[in-house]
């Protein structure tokens, strides 16, 4: 148990060390933050013209949790992905102990960095675009979000796993990120959807857990939503499994064969 401690702090230290050099104060203040409100600014303003201040308010909900997602899951997918080209992955092989302490300490800037930029979402576009939303709603509806946001993640480590063989993860992950703006609620509701289509929103991460959200903000209790919550825990942890097994099966692959090959 110490020695797993000691991994993931170990992690924890390098992913904020890695997280500060990269977002210096100029770049946060200058890029991160402006690009944070822009990208959600920009479905608000489309659903307002469309729509007026109900889907304004629907599509900054889901916009201010979707810009979370987008940053962790294609985040979570470089965190597997990087042990690769940084010439990582042997070591996690070799070692004695496991690996999944360090790749979680390794994740824990890029929770922070999502968790900030819903935040930002909130705090800005609220009283920018004169939103309803209740405050106490809101914090009342915190820990539905960081369920979604863990449950984002396991889908970027499961498609982190499933692509270490080819150059092609970040791809892959971005496409299902903006698929999900569409499948998954964020600026019109699933019900719009074709039931075909539906079928693949219920069955993604983000989905349950963002009408769960909605409902919290909009007084609801967490009783009421309790079968939208448990949805959305199974739904990660399918996926959390997926990618548990799936890096298993490339380690022991690549430990057989003795070399790990870019195709």
């Amino acid at each position: 148990m110490k020695n797993n401690i000691r991994l993931f702090l170990s992690g924890a230290r390098a992913s904020w060390a890695t997280y500060m050099v990269d977002l210096t104060p100029t770049v946060f203040l200058g890029m991160h933050i402006p690009r944070t409100i822009l990208q959600s600014l920009f479905f608000v303003y489309l659903a307002k013209a469309a729509g007026g201040d109900d889907l304004a308010r629907f599509a900054l909900i889901g916009n201010a949790i979707q810009i979370a997602v987008f940053n962790v899951m294609l985040a979570m997918e470089e965190v597997i992905e990087s042990e690769k080209w940084n010439n990582t992955f042997q070591y996690l092989i070799a070692a004695p102990s496991s690996w999944f302490p360090s790749m979680v300490g390794k994740s824990m800037a890029h929770y922070g960095d999502a968790i900030l930029a819903t935040v930002i979402s909130f705090a800005a576009l609220i009283p920018l675009l004169k939103i309803e939303i209740s405050l106490a709603n809101l914090l009342h509806s915190v820990p539905v979000i960081l369920l979604v946001i863990f449950s984002a993640t396991t889908l970027g480590w499961s498609i982190g796993a499933f692509s270490l063989p080819i150059r092609y993860g970040f791809m892959i992950c971005n496409w299902f990120a903006y698929a999900m703006i569409v499948l998954c609620g964020v600026n019109v509701p699933v019900s719009a959807l074709p039931p075909a289509v539906q079928f693949f929103s219920n069955i993604l991460p983000v989905t349950h857990g963002l009408q769960a959200i909605r409902a919290l903000i909009d007084g609801a209790t967490y009783s009421n939503v309790f079968p939208l919550i448990g949805a959305e825990v199974l739904i990660a942890l399918a996926y959390g499994s997926i990618a548990w097994l799936m890096f298993g099966y490339r380690m022991k692959v690549t430990r057989q064969k003795g070399t790990f090959e870019l195709v």
